[in-house]
């Protein structure tokens, strides 16, 4: 029977999707500490909210894919908190918001996935002067607001609390900096210094997740190059 590679699954919109990006370079972060280690899937979908990403992720993640699973990320609540007037395609309101993340953090549990192995990272700051120049340079509604993101941001742990998975509570990481606007590159994704950032503010919890795992296949010198079966079958 082939054997399953360990995984480490991150799940989100944007700043998901292009967490292999030059900039928001968090997931590449992930996969170079966890390397050899755990093959680390994005499923990010830029500009997705938790109304749509609750529809997708039982297509995305089955029961067969959490096999030997060592952590989920769910990581949204950037779109969902724009504006309701001024971004109506997007935003969706607290209450649904919190409903939306408890019930795929409830699908992910029904399919074997341990509550200890998901993590809730809530959405970051906006450099809102910041993102505004950026919508009005490439044509865009600008909607988006640091008092309503906190507020789902809240959530997002509150929903961690609640039910017990692991969280990042990004938001407030990133306020207490003084130089937060510098983590962001036009506002609302990462540079690479909120990358790093973030990869810092997450890596407690996937040491705490991976500290027991060793490095998949032998190491190369303890290979008998004459007879590389005997050593190499076993895996």
């Amino acid at each position: 029977m082939e054997k399953s590679w360990p995984k480490v699954i991150l799940f989100g919109d944007s700043l998901t999707q292009y967490g292999y990006s030059h900039d928001g370079c968090w997931a590449a972060f992930v996969a170079d500490h966890l390397q050899r280690k755990c093959d680390v899937i994005n499923r990010g979908f830029s500009g997705y909210n938790t109304r749509w990403c609750k529809i997708i992720l039982p297509k995305l993640v089955t029961k067969a894919d959490v096999t030997d699973t060592k952590m989920v990320t769910i990581f949204l609540g950037a779109n969902d908190s724009v504006d309701s007037v001024l971004c109506p395609n997007q935003h969706v309101p607290l209450n649904e918001f919190k409903k939306n993340m408890i019930d795929m953090v409830q699908y992910l549990m029904d399919i074997g996935v341990n509550k200890e192995k998901i993590v809730i990272i809530s959405p970051p700051t906006c450099d809102e002067q910041k993102w505004q120049s950026d919508c009005e340079e490439k044509g865009r509604v600008f909607g988006k607001f640091n008092g309503p993101t906190k507020d789902y941001a809240k959530v997002c742990i509150e929903v961690g609390e609640e039910i017990g998975t692991q969280t990042v509570d990004l938001y407030t990481a990133m306020s207490c900096q003084k130089d937060w606007e510098d983590m962001l590159n036009d506002g609302l994704h990462f540079s690479p210094y909120g990358s790093q950032f973030l990869f810092e503010q997450l890596k407690p919890v996937l040491d705490k997740l991976t500290s027991n795992m060793k490095l998949q296949l032998p190491y190369w010198a303890d290979i008998d190059n004459e007879n590389p079966h005997k050593l190499l079958n076993k895996y």
